[in-house]
């Protein structure tokens, strides 16, 4: 399975996620805008990316009710994103909505359901949220329940893919963030795998910022990175 690498924007303005930009695309074709970059610099930041011919993924993670969802889908599939997230915590009626804000315009971008984030382990599922199933069983039921609402694409962490891949359809696109160099800091993510093994794992993306742009010499870092998800 072939698995491309996702650069994260997490940074504070146009001018430092250009300066990742100049320095390593085209040889990374995809770029995450969060939620620090895109309340700074806005829809003219996916525009100038877009404008660049660079893929743009916007991870906001949307998660209100449905017919709020439903419009700020639409608006995000109108700026040209090729792929967005909601969390799927919002339940089957705002997946739903989602995918049908979405196909408003064509050609869609794909949806992709948040599961557990990755600063998240049991303890906190069971102490903080009262979840009282594990880890592994939640992602599974919000894939599962995803998928019974069309959703096509989910987010997790490189630990689910093995699990997920064991049932989910063969097109279903796994997304992963929790994606580290051996050695390097894994900062406030708790459930972590580096490139290769998330290659291995089934991963179709992954999701790498601050092991790229904060290492002394990014270029050659994504070329590290590029020979684990290639090999």
């Amino acid at each position: 399975m072939k698995t491309e690498l996702i650069v994260a924007l997490d940074v504070f303005s146009r001018e430092e996620a250009f300066g990742i930009v100049q320095k390593l695309f085209p040889r990374v074709q995809w770029f995450k805008v969060g939620s620090i970059l895109f309340t700074r610099e806005g829809q003219d930041l996916v525009k100038a990316l877009k404008d660049k011919g660079c893929r743009v993924f916007l991870d906001l993670k949307f998660f209100d009710i449905p017919n709020t969802v439903k419009g700020v889908c639409e608006v995000v599939a109108g700026m040209g994103v090729d792929m967005f997230t909601i969390h799927m915590l919002g339940g089957q009626d705002m997946a739903k909505a989602a995918l049908a804000g979405a196909s408003k315009v064509s050609p869609s971008p794909l949806a992709l359901g948040v599961t557990v984030l990755t600063s998240m382990d049991e303890r906190i599922l069971k102490e903080e949220l009262c979840l009282q199933q594990g880890v592994e069983d939640t992602v599974s039921h919000l894939v599962r329940m995803g998928l019974e609402s069309g959703m096509k694409g989910f987010v997790c962490s490189p630990h689910e893919l093995l699990l997920l891949r064991g049932w989910v359809p063969q097109d279903t696109v796994l997304v992963t963030p929790g994606v580290r160099l051996a050695g390097d800091a894994v900062g406030d993510q708790k459930r972590v795998m580096t490139p290769h093994e998330a290659h291995i794992n089934g991963a179709n993306y992954i999701v790498m910022g601050r092991s790229v742009y904060g290492s002394l010499d990014p270029v050659a870092t994504v070329e590290k990175i590029l020979q684990e998800i290639e090999a």
